[in-house]
């Protein structure tokens, strides 16, 4: 891919966190707040480090062999008292994380990540993050994210935070809750160090996702983990985070990145992965847009959507958002916490961005949701539309990204 479909594919995939480093300036700013999450070498790092002897890697990919891996890493292993509230909660006096690692790429299965970010103060959502993986970089600036290329040297730009750079207690909450949730303890004979590593599998709006995790055992902070884009931790891990540092607060300058001067920045395509398309086709997913224009359409389908969430209606919801069909009623609920419950749509906005897929056009529309907590915030959500031999049609494709908090 070339241009601004290589930009729109590592955007896609910018789930996991990486970033850019920042210069000595920020470095000398930050360095003295740093927690470091453990000691140098990691359980994932011995891992990096037999990945990069070539005649071991394909074998060391299969489960069986990762399996053998975690046994030899925790000696003396045993089924753990670890509970993720112990690690939510260690969690919960950090609003800033640093995480350096890998990420597979079309070119390379260990391209470099480094990646910064830093909470709301809630602590559930990014607010805002630095990114780099390989060639490119990507931050948010006022409530959008922007990627630069440097080969290609230039940029695309979303209208939404639509980067996950920050690992909270609402990812480790909801990983908690899936059932083939494991958690081991054991000493790391390489540090001596006591870790407990967790093992756990879940569907996302991406696609299906399984992790490994590592947890120091003394503070329960996450000091390591991979993922994959499957649910046996089968291949290439997508992303594997080697080292992670924790800060109570970071100011924004660690945060800022200047492309070069005269960087021309577009909109980024808005496409979505092919593999939901599927279930996306499937008619008996959506609502009929005969006799209405696509603005139209895209505010009834989002607007029974939001109603669907905010009645618990789980029915509803799976039926105007296919990509959720096979989650559990617990993973589609969420957590129920007040900063996640909807109680009122404010209004369903215009289409402000249009695309296609191979089933047909796209659109991206913004809504702004109260909560149970008082506060409004600003979702951007993907509508596909079908056009067939019964008429044309519509369903909920995905979410992009959201926006900060509205401001009444």
């Amino acid at each position: 891919m070339k241009n601004d479909q290589n930009i729109s594919e590592v955007f896609r995939r910018l789930h996991a966190p990486a970033s850019s480093k920042l210069d000595e300036r920020i470095h000398a700013e930050i360095a003295e707040a740093a927690t470091p999450s453990g000691p140098e070498l990691t359980f994932g790092q011995i891992i990096a480090l037999l990945l990069r002897n070539k005649s071991t890697r394909y074998t060391l990919a299969t489960t069986a062999c990762l399996a053998l891996l975690v046994v030899l890493v925790l000696n003396h292993s045993t089924s753990s008292a670890f509970a993720m509230d112990q690690a939510i909660e260690a969690i919960k006096k950090y609003r800033a994380i640093h995480i350096t690692g890998y990420y597979a790429t079309s070119n390379s299965p260990t391209t470099p990540l480094d990646s910064w970010g830093r909470s709301d103060a809630a602590g559930q959502r990014l607010e805002i993050g630095l990114v780099t993986i390989g060639d490119f970089t990507t931050w948010t600036k006022g409530g959008k994210t922007y990627t630069y290329d440097r080969t290609e040297k230039k940029g695309c730009v979303e209208p939404s935070i639509d980067l996950e750079a920050w690992y909270g207690p609402k990812l480790l909450s909801d990983l908690a809750r899936e059932k083939d949730y494991q958690a081991v303890e054991g000493d790391d004979p390489a540090t001596g160090q006591r870790r407990v590593v967790v093992t756990c599998s879940l569907e996302t709006f991406a696609g299906p996702r399984s992790c490994l995790l590592e947890f120091d055992a003394r503070t329960k902070l996450l000091v390591g983990a991979k993922s994959w884009t499957n649910l046996k931790r089968e291949g290439y891990p997508q992303c594997s985070f080697e080292k992670i540092l924790y800060f109570e607060n970071l100011p924004d300058s660690a945060f800022s990145f200047e492309p070069p001067e005269g960087t021309q920045f577009t909109d980024a395509p808005l496409e979505i992965p092919e593999a939901i398309l599927p279930v996306l086709s499937d008619p008996k997913y959506g609502i009929s847009a005969d006799g209405m224009t696509r603005e139209q359409a895209c505010q009834k389908i989002l607007q029974q959507l939001a109603d669907a969430a905010i009645r618990k209606d789980l029915t509803r919801v799976r039926q105007l958002l296919p990509v959720t069909s096979t989650w559990s009623d617990r993973m589609l609920s969420g957590s129920g916490e007040p900063d996640e419950t909807g109680t009122e749509v404010v209004k369903i906005g215009g289409i402000e961005q249009t695309g296609s897929s191979k089933l047909g056009p796209l659109a991206l529309v913004p809504s702004w949701i109260r909560y149970q907590d008082g506060r409004v915030r600003e979702n951007w959500t993907v509508v596909q539309f079908r056009e067939t031999d019964q008429g044309t049609s519509c369903v909920v494709a995905i979410p992009r990204g959201y926006g900060l908090d509205a401001k009444e």
